[in-house]
């Protein structure tokens, strides 16, 4: 039972991470030779002084341009080469997302010089066989792609690459951090957060502290997270009881009665995952949510059948079997079938943009029909066992993989649970065990996103530290690095937001009078918490914490804390939602909305330079930070959060033609921001960004009418500072697993998709037609 499974089905979250999509019902006619010249010399006018048509078009032996025959792309990226002539060399976040290594093997040699110099600028892809399709026609979308590949790799014109051009300098210059998949705007905060936790914790190391203090505990719990020799030493002891119990296992109910003892010891199930938090339909009670058996990949690489996910993910699964000591031949045979028996599961789990659908995970069971769903279980026995049987349902999250988890859950497929439980109980705990399970993970890691370096035991044990012991270090955390002064200008703003969306609601053209008033009651009853909480957790003063000289250690130390907290968490099963109470940890780089709650939470971790500074300008605090609170207050009006009322309860609040015309609007949105390129080669997915889409425009609308309202605004400010905000980079291989699986848009899209949607941004700029940034007027859009 995990408190976190259902996180990202109720609370909405803010995290990480272009050229103009051309969207159409019908394939577009490829482009003629003289539409590629034109198209040109308006995208390489800014980068080469000059230019002209007879550069750029050179024609045929017999001097015919035949401009008005399609253009093989061979001929239309030779074209290309000439017009924007010398390209920078790709480093930094370039060299990090290009396209290196490749030689075509079907480039004409009156063509070689030129395809050599877009290849080694990273802005060509080819076909798997290894040729780059020089015969085959383009449209012009798909000749804006590349352009749009080139702007990003120039990164010094503004009008056709905001993001780019704002934050070029960092990019070339940044780096990914040894065994860190992502570099960036939120990344730096977190490492920043991270530095001041370590010397509060440097603080407390080495000095001599009463038993049962918060400081003795932190120094302590610090400690064995540091002690690498007699972590080692235990290497697998920790969970072999549990392991031999799983393998000894001769029927499927004595694997069932091994996995919920271990519940009953470490607050660990393998085969039955629960959650508790507020009832969807009555939000003001706790209830008891299903999500079945969980998988090792997402499934989008399942069901592609990704080849790199399941090599590496077969290698991972039987190098920590090997490590239990099973044989390597041994090994591999569990290895397939599990793979194959999580590949079956994911098959039928929803869509991740379906998960945060009350419509679709709302599936309320009684007792008695849960029970019914497991032939060969006595599921009334494992919630009993598991002390979660004091309530009249279960609500099923995902009812298909409730029912092929169920299915999986029979005696004739005792022996491949047997690998699953082992397989992830020891992906469960591996990093508190030896070094070779964490090692294992740092491989895997490695395969499937292009993460390199590892973190410092240092780091590891500060990061460990930091989030097993967080009821006391953001105690400590809030006193020395928010001031009361930052806490009432946030809340001030957050005030000033909140009465600007009103307003935006009160004058949409598209609404009517009364669903404004649901909504508006829905704004002024949203609960507000920046910073931190008013009562801290005490969870961590029942606990004691040792050093391995004093009979603890690593484990022991987190599954203290783990079982306490899961038996918190039980407690709260039919009982009032506490809503003063905090879901995130207060040094948090983030920022949520909770439907459930009807709540926005701002902790003290975000509200730090660059993103929040109580001494920068308000046009760059509300680029930041702002755009960040519209974004979060937007959350309650986008395709997810609009199905809940002002109490957080699933109960439809709209006007018949009001929503047909706010799906409408959806779906201009999922259009709008589809098949942005991100790296080349991978594009944004429009469907499954929508909420977080939707709440980056109305979050952007709502504190851009704010500053509109100030006397003189330096919209320059506001709008380098949100570019700057949203400045990342990451491996190509993590980005394309984000582009399947995030529901925020790519940090660059989130920029540049959105901040085109704005007339001040055209006035500020001087955007005109034929730049990269320009959208016609009658193609943006808006939703609040």
């Amino acid at each position: 039972m995990k408190k976190k499974c259902l996180s990202l089905l109720m609370a909405i979250v803010m995290v990480l991470p272009v050229s103009v999509s051309v969207y159409a019902d019908e394939t577009p006619p490829p482009a003629t030779r003289g539409e590629i010249v034109t198209t040109l010399l308006t995208a390489a006018n800014a980068y080469t002084s000059g230019i002209n048509k007879e550069a750029v078009i050179q024609g045929y032996e017999d001097g015919q341009l035949r401009e008005k025959e399609p253009a093989k792309k061979i001929e239309a990226l030779v074209m290309l080469s000439r017009a924007f002539g010398d390209l920078p060399k790709p480093v930094g976040n370039d060299l990090r997302s290009g396209t290196f290594g490749v030689e075509f093997t079907d480039v004409p040699a009156w063509a070689k010089g030129d395809i050599e110099k877009l290849a080694k600028a990273g802005v060509l892809t080819g076909n798997p066989d290894g040729t780059l399709g020089v015969n085959d026609n383009m449209t012009i979308a798909e000749f804006q792609t590349i352009i749009a590949r080139v702007w990003a790799l120039e990164g010094s014109h503004l009008n056709d690459d905001f993001y780019e051009a704002i934050n070029k300098q960092w990019l070339n210059k940044s780096t990914i951090s040894a065994g860190e998949i992502i570099g960036g705007g939120f990344p730096e905060l977190h490492k920043q957060n991270n530095a001041k936790i370590a010397k509060i914790i440097d603080g407390l190391t080495g000095k001599p502290f009463a038993e049962g203090t918060k400081e003795q505990k932190l120094a302590d719990f610090y400690a064995t997270a540091l002690d690498t020799e007699n972590r080692n030493k235990q290497g697998i002891q920790p969970i072999q009881k549990y392991l031999t119990a799983m393998n000894g296992a001769k029927t499927l109910n004595g694997l069932v009665q091994a996995d919920l003892a271990m519940e009953k010891e470490l607050g660990l199930s393998m085969l039955f995952r629960f959650t508790i938090m507020g009832d969807a339909k009555k939000s003001s009670e706790n209830a008891l949510y299903y999500t079945g058996l969980t998988a090792g990949l997402d499934k989008n690489s399942f069901v592609t059948e990704n080849a790199k996910a399941k090599e590496a993910y077969f290698q991972y699964i039987t190098k920590v079997l090997v490590l239990t000591g099973e044989e390597e031949t041994v090994a591999k045979a569990r290895a397939e079938k599990v793979y194959e028996m999580e590949k079956s599961l994911a098959s039928v789990s929803l869509e991740p943009h379906e998960r945060g659908d009350v419509n679709k995970y709302y599936n309320p069971y009684t007792i008695e029909q849960f029970d019914d769903l497991f032939k060969e279980i006595d599921m009334k026995q494992a919630l009993k066992s598991m002390k979660v049987d004091n309530t009249d349902k279960v609500i099923v999250s995902d009812v298909k993989l409730a029912q092929k988890s169920a299915d999986f859950l029979t005696e004739s497929n005792l022996e491949v649970l047997k690998a699953y439980s082992k397989v992830h109980l020891l992906m469960a705990t591996g990093g508190l065990l030896s070094d070779e399970f964490r090692n294992a993970a740092n491989d895997f890691s490695a395969a499937l996103y292009g993460v390199s370096g590892k973190k410092t035991d240092r780091e590891i044990a500060v990061s460990m530290t930091k989030s097993t012991m967080s009821g006391y270090l953001e105690q400590m955390f809030a006193e020395k690095h928010f001031s009361p002064e930052a806490k009432k200008d946030v809340e001030q703003m957050v005030k000033k937001l909140i009465a600007t969306y009103e307003k935006r609601i009160q004058s949409l053209d598209w609404m009517s009078e009364a669903t404004k008033a649901k909504a508006i009651k829905k704004l002024d009853t949203m609960i507000v918490k920046i910073g931190y909480p008013d009562k801290w957790d005490t969870t961590l003063d029942k606990i004691a914490i040792k050093t391995y000289d004093k009979g603890g250690s690593l484990f022991s130390n987190t599954l203290a804390v783990t079982t306490a907290s899961i038996d918190k968490l039980k407690a709260k099963l039919g009982k009032p939602v506490d809503r003063t109470e905090w879901g995130t940890s207060v040094y948090t780089v983030n920022a949520f909305y909770n439907a459930l709650n009807n709540e926005i939470t701002f902790p003290a971790g975000i509200l730090q330079a660059p993103f929040y500074d109580i001494n920068a300008k308000p046009e760059e605090n509300f680029g930041a930070i702002g755009m960040i609170i519209g974004h979060e207050i937007s959350h309650a009006f986008d395709n997810n959060g609009s199905a809940y009322d002002e109490n957080g309860n699933a109960n439809n609040w709209w006007t018949e033609e009001d929503f047909k015309k706010f799906k409408e609007k959806n779906q201009e949105l999922i259009k709008f921001y589809n098949g942005i390129e991100i790296v080349p080669g991978v594009v944004n997915d429009g469907l499954l960004t929508l909420s977080e889409n939707v709440a980056d425009l109305g979050g952007m609308a709502a504190s851009l009418q704010v500053v509109s309202e100030m006397s003189n605004p330096d919209y320059k400010a506001y709008f380098e500072s949100n570019a700057k905000m949203w400045k990342s980079t990451t491996t190509k291989e993590f980005a394309a697993t984000l582009s399947t699986n995030d529901v925020h848009s790519a940090n660059k899209v989130r920029v540049n998709r959105t901040i085109v949607n704005f007339p001040e941004f055209y006035e500020t700029y001087g955007i005109k037609p034929g730049d990269g940034m320009f959208v016609a007027p009658e193609d943006r859009v808006s939703i609040w």
